[in-house]
């Protein structure tokens, strides 16, 4: 049974309703509400807030950290658009997905959600089209995965990018880029473990039905916002 018919007979369930109808408006009035309740808290942080509950293990090695970034997908039911079905299609995980660049604080707080985009967009452009960089100051520097390669659109702001060093043409890497490497993967990991919580809601977790589309958005920004309820993700 898909996720969000289990979704749906859970709230049938608990709420003694007697038709999937009655589920169904439930679940939705219950999402949109959250949504407009939870889009009046200010996600992004101040340069000031971030450095207040900097851990240490940033303060150390990356002090001017505002946010790790990366970006997930999720699967959804093959669209019966031709259109969309092949503007969703991605071949990273050879599925229909739509594709969500989701930012962190150094002490593990999502700070960033960012539309649904289609799921055939590269991490670049979908940078360029989340409105992250109209929050970045100058002086600060992002944290992400070696696919990200946006340092030409970070400079211009005044914005330093970490990112873990490519191998290019050479065989191995350098002692110092190994190192540099690890350094990075055992802080970056916080925004995988970020992305992690959001997708243990069972209503993520599977394969998104078409029928859901239209509010997956207010879905997923919901179940961000519900995630930093959750204890925190770093120690202090």
């Amino acid at each position: 049974m898909c996720a969000c018919v289990c979704l749906c007979a859970c709230v049938c369930v608990r709420w003694l309703a007697h038709t999937w109808t009655t589920a169904s408006r439930l679940f939705c009035t219950w999402v949109n509400l959250m949504y407009v309740k939870f889009s009046a808290i200010c996600l992004w942080p101040s340069r000031n807030r971030v450095d207040a509950f900097m851990p240490p293990c940033f303060k150390q090695s990356y002090p001017t950290t505002r946010v790790i970034i990366d970006c997930t997908e999720f699967f959804l039911e093959r669209p019966e658009s031709l259109e969309r079905q092949s503007s969703t299609f991605s071949s990273y995980k050879n599925h229909n997905t739509c594709k969500l660049l989701l930012g962190i604080t150094p002490d593990g707080t999502i700070s960033f959600v960012s539309d649904l985009f289609e799921g055939s967009i590269s991490d670049k452009d979908i940078t360029a089209a989340s409105g992250l960089l109209d929050l970045l100051e100058r002086g600060d520097s992002v944290m992400a995965d070696k696919g990200f390669d946006i340092r030409d659109m970070l400079a211009p702001h005044g914005v330093r990018l970490n990112i873990p060093p490519f191998q290019k043409n050479k065989r191995q890497f350098t002692p110092d880029e190994v190192v540099k490497t690890k350094k990075i993967a055992a802080v970056r990991i916080h925004v995988e473990r970020a992305i992690g919580r959001v997708k243990c809601f069972r209503i993520l977790n599977g394969v998104i039905e078409n029928s859901l589309w239209d509010m997956l958005e207010q879905v997923v920004f919901v179940v961000c916002m519900l995630c930093n309820f959750q204890p925190g993700l770093v120690a202090s």
